[in-house]
């Protein structure tokens, strides 16, 4: 049977009772100082959209920080449950269906596009990466910024994996969270230039971050990057 990836995370979350903090990578790009991050700092009255928002913890945070919240995920299941979840914390975010590959909104919609560990995701559609790149870049406005975290090729969630029928994506085999992605095809870059090398038509200013943990017999291994969407 093919993988289903609605069936896996409806499932996933509908077991899930408890929203899980926002990741402190993102809290640290959008409050934190650092040399080499210049993407601007001012937030309030902005538009941003959480790609593939999973159970909604950093929807809270933004809408903090004084952003108009619009996600994304996959199902209407799991949108709906996002919805009512946002109204217990007090603010309606625009919550729609969709993937990186088909996103539910105008073109120059964003000022802010996160996507966390999602946009690498394959199943759906059958696109190529590139597709996924500029999907995402044509929701953000000229001058926008995207805001994202890849595994690398050394991280856990590739461990035992195989090479799909192309070049640049593997199928995962072993998933650690209870399997929910066995079947699942991952973008999976070789190393940071491949990275660039595949957003750099829609984006430049790149500002690099690694998360390299050994976390407690798992390899955490991540690109994290913003770039400014070009004004071309």
């Amino acid at each position: 049977m093919a993988y289903q990836s609605g069936e896996a995370w409806d499932k996933l979350y509908l077991e899930q009772s408890e929203m899980a903090y926002p990741a402190e990578g993102v809290i640290r790009i959008f409050k934190g100082r650092f040399p080499d991050l210049t993407m601007p700092r001012a937030h309030d009255g902005l538009s941003i959209m959480d790609l593939g928002c999973g159970d909604g913890r950093h929807l809270p945070f933004f809408h903090g920080l004084g952003f108009q919240v619009s996600a994304v995920e996959i199902t209407d299941t799991i949108c709906a449950g996002l919805r009512e979840r946002m109204k217990g914390y007090g603010f309606d975010a625009d919550i729609r269906t969709g993937h990186a590959g088909s996103l539910p909104f105008e073109d120059a919609s964003f000022d802010r596009l996160v996507t966390w560990n999602s946009c690498y995701y394959m199943s759906l559609g059958g696109q190529r990466f590139e597709d996924h790149v500029a999907e995402m870049a044509r929701v953000i406005k000229p001058g926008g910024w995207i805001v994202a975290s890849i595994p690398k090729k050394t991280s856990f969630i590739f461990r035992n994996s195989e090479e799909a029928d192309w070049p640049g994506y593997r199928v995962i085999k072993d998933d650690y969270f209870a399997g929910s992605r066995n079947g699942e095809i991952m973008r999976c870059m070789a190393d940071r230039a491949d990275l660039v090398t595949s957003f750099a038509p829609y984006f430049e200013e790149f500002c690099h971050a690694d998360l390299d943990m050994e976390w407690f017999g798992l390899p955490y291994h991540w690109h994290v990057f913003c770039a400014r969407k070009t004004d071309g």
